[in-house]
Formats: structure tokens, C-alpha cells, sequence
């Protein structure tokens, strides 16, 4: 890891993959919810 680049650009990077990673996780635990509320319904 080098620190020679500038600390704004680095932290929009981590901020965007952050970002990234909140919306990846939500979309699949809502998903994943979502399967097990109609698997538990027609089950």
C-alpha cells in the first residue's frame, strides 16, 4: 500500500467500495428474505 497518491481520491475509492458492498449486501439479504417468506407460504 502506498500513500503517495492524494487522500481524496483514495477516499472516494473506500467510499465507493463501501457503498458498493452496503448495496450488495442489502439487495441479497432482502432477496434472501424474500425466498424464505414465499418458500415458508407454498412449503
Amino acid at each position: 500500500m502506498s500513500f503517495s497518491e492524494p487522500l481524496p481520491n483514495r477516499l472516494r475509492d473506500v467510499l465507493a467500495v463501501g457503498l458498493f458492498l452496503v448495496l450488495a449486501g442489502y439487495v441479497g439479504f432482502s432477496g434472501f428474505r424474500l425466498a424464505l417468506l414465499l418458500w415458508q407460504r407454498f412449503g
